[in-house]
């Protein structure tokens, strides 16, 4: 995870590189739709190029095509998926079907101006489809191209123009980076990276966090659902102990006025007379 320049791209080519399998990354599903001209790809670019994303029902369905491939089936790396938690869950659903779970999930962080100007100079070749940047990693250093071609052909995307940029960082904090995060956080995968500064020293730190975190184990999903069912019973449970407490009390304070008016109606209302005896009755006719 990380915003649109946050280089978690240029560092996943790291984990492929060590553990031998493959990337895969939602702009390269896409952007290759786009090449062969489909409807999927025509509307992604008018989608992408408007600073937006693609509806999650598309996005989930490819991931599923994508994982599904034999190259996929010993682990892979995923690059800018999931961006929401409906995709989050979805995700979750479909690794538990092919029994293939994540072992972590890694959050690049950098500060929004530095992300900005990375945009303004990323440039992507239009044969090897690499990704440079002209202040960090130029065309100009290794890797060569594709066979038979050492100079690359950069170009600069239209998504990535500063004021497509700003319009993607806002929509990334919003509907991805916090819901996300937050998603991942509960289970016990999530590794925060600094991802300003040296590319090789994000590198190293990269690598370090996952060194430190791989002692953790996520939470699985059905103990995850039932502690989330057993809070939900518990605040019910607590919600209806304050309603009968309140009507308990509105009982008791009725009982109580109850009582006091009854006491102070025997105590206003007088007794009648008791009648004197029949012989005194008649002692008093004499």
């Amino acid at each position: 995870m990380g915003a649109p320049g946050s280089g978690k791209g240029t560092q996943a080519q790291h984990l492929v590189s060590r553990y031998g399998i493959p990337h895969v990354s939602t702009g390269d599903i896409l952007r290759k739709e786009q090449q062969l001209g489909t409807a999927l790809g025509l509307r992604a670019k008018q989608i992408m190029e408007s600073g937006g994303y693609v509806d999650d029902a598309t996005m989930i369905e490819m991931i599923r095509n994508r994982l599904l491939q034999p190259d996929a089936a010993n682990g892979f790396v995923l690059d800018g998926f999931p961006r929401t938690v409906a995709q989050a869950e979805a995700l979750a659903k479909l690794l538990a079907e092919i029994e293939s779970p994540l072992d972590a999930v890694l959050l690049f962080e950098v500060n929004t101006e530095q992300l900005v100007k990375r945009l303004s100079g990323r440039r992507v070749c239009e044969f090897c489809k690499k990704v440079f940047n002209v202040h960090t990693s130029p065309p100009s250093v290794p890797p060569e191209c594709v066979d038979g071609r050492a100079e690359h052909q950069v170009i600069q995307r239209a998504d990535d123009s500063e004021e497509t940029v700003r319009a993607r960082l806002v929509k990334y904090e919003e509907a991805t980076r916090r819901p996300v995060s937050g998603f991942y956080s509960y289970t016990g995968l999530m590794r925060t990276v600094d991802a300003e500064g040296d590319i090789n020293a994000v590198t190293q730190r990269m690598f370090d966090t996952l060194a430190a975190g791989s002692g953790k184990k996520a939470a699985p999903a059905k103990k995850k659902r039932a502690a989330v069912r057993r809070a939900k019973v518990r605040k019910a449970v607590k919600k209806v102990r304050r309603v009968i407490r309140k009507l308990a009390k509105k009982v008791a304070a009725k009982r109580s006025g109850a009582v006091k008016a009854r006491k102070a109606k025997r105590k206003s209302v007088r007794k009648p007379a008791r009648r004197a005896p029949a012989r005194a009755r008649r002692k008093s006719k004499r």
